[in-house]
């Protein structure tokens, strides 16, 4: 677990916390208290993100920063023009974001990219490591000679390229 915090936001029903491999979503704030109860923090690893849904917030409306985790049901916790919505209030998932001062949208894009900075090198991490070795394709390719799927050439090629 890597400790290194990146950025802290605070929200309207908490405040998120982002690390180098996770959010930490805290209810520790009187709000997030009253919407949340003893819910206690909740840890979200960028392995486990599918995505994030973000709205920035404005002075006439609310944002929000929705995390989409695998195997959670979706819940659409859009907030309402000025006020919370039941469901947004009660996904343990979702921040509400309000722009009563004008650092709140400038904070909550640069949350919003760190995030998705996050999230796209965890991805390309997992597709690197679930990448087929030249081996592999090489055994794919000779299999396709072998059953007259492909030429000689063909094969010879494929194997110039895979093996540099």
């Amino acid at each position: 677990m890597e400790d290194t915090l990146l950025m802290e936001l605070k929200a309207t029903n908490g405040v998120l916390f982002v690390y180098e491999d996770r959010v930490v979503i805290s209810r520790k704030t009187f709000t997030g208290f009253m919407m949340q109860g003893l819910a206690g923090d909740r840890t979200l690893y960028f392995t486990d993100v599918q995505s994030v849904e973000y709205r920035k917030p404005t002075m006439l409306a609310n944002g929000y920063m929705q995390f989409i985790i695998a195997g959670t049901p979706y819940t659409n916790s859009r907030p309402g023009l000025l006020a919370s919505s039941k469901q947004s209030a009660e996904d343990p998932n979702t921040l509400i974001l309000r722009a009563f001062n004008k650092n709140t949208p400038i904070e909550a894009e640069k949350a919003h990219k760190i995030i998705l900075s996050r999230l796209n090198h965890f991805r390309a991490q997992r597709n690197s490591s679930a990448g087929v070795s030249s081996a592999d394709e090489l055994r794919k390719y000779k299999s396709l000679l072998d059953e007259g799927i492909i030429s000689r050439e063909e094969f010879e090629l494929k194997k110039q390229k895979l093996l540099g």
